[in-house]
């Protein structure tokens, strides 16, 4: 049962890249389904529902943030999800909360997002653009922590490092 929920998770996760790497957008339902098989284990392993929910109030907190930086570098209320960042990115990062403990989830989201950043220079200058395929390079980043994970036998999802 194991395999087939991280096989499932790995075809998701490679829709969600190749999606958002075509398209700049992902559809609404690869984020619920990978949210729904990233719970299976997650309570199968009779984790906490409490580190669920510090992994989602360090999310609101850094959304938060995001928001009155925005606000006050445009001098008015700036919705970042308008221009900044898709309802999809928002979603993934909501999807994948099930898939860490709270600490590695913060650690997943600071790397994730020096990943991203290094992965949409190479995207730049094979493609010109100014979108930033988030959600696709935070999945591509996911797949390449499982491979390493299976690879190297060691947890990196609920080790903490911090």
């Amino acid at each position: 049962m194991d395999t087939v929920i991280q096989i499932t998770l790995i075809l998701l996760l490679s829709l969600v890249f190749i999606q958002d790497l075509k398209l700049r957008a992902i559809h609404i339902l690869l984020p619920i389904f990978i949210l729904i098989i990233g719970l299976i284990p997650y309570f199968k392993n009779e984790y906490s529902i409490i580190g669920l929910l510090y992994s989602l109030i360090f999310l609101i907190i850094t959304f938060g943030g995001l928001y009155l930086y925005l606000s006050v570098k445009n001098k008015k209320l700036t919705n970042p999800f308008k221009k900044n960042m898709g309802l999809g990115d928002v979603l993934f990062f909501i999807a994948v909360i099930p898939f860490f403990s709270s600490y590695n989830y913060i650690l997943f989201f600071i790397t994730g997002m020096l990943f991203s950043i290094l992965g949409f220079l190479v995207i730049k200058l094979i493609v010109k653009t100014d979108l930033v395929p988030l959600a696709g390079l935070l999945a591509l980043y996911l797949i390449l922590l499982k491979i390493g994970s299976y690879i190297s036998g060691f947890d990196v999802f609920f080790t903490n490092f911090l």
